[in-house]
């Protein structure tokens, strides 16, 4: 079993056999080095509230709209066992 993992600036998805919240990875289609974020964290994402997003949140990197959703206290993503 596989674990998916999404570069946080195009979208890229990664396969890893363990899971983990996320790894930090260059990307193979972009370039970009950078936090590729665990498939479930980035479905959260979409529980942020539209009107608490700032208004650059679609240019965001993901790593960087969840460490904004997270400082502002718009998601919690402690861990209690599972992703």
């Amino acid at each position: 079993m596989t674990e998916t993992y999404v570069c946080p600036h195009c979208g890229r998805t990664e396969e890893r056999p363990y899971r983990v919240r996320l790894i930090i990875l260059t990307c193979l289609d972009c370039g970009e080095n950078g936090r590729f974020l665990h498939e479930s964290i980035v479905n959260r994402l979409e529980e942020v509230p539209e009107a608490e997003r700032p208004e650059e949140w679609g240019e965001m990197p993901l790593d960087e709209r969840l460490g904004y959703a997270i400082r502002e206290g718009l998601l919690d993503v402690s861990f209690t066992g599972a992703i």
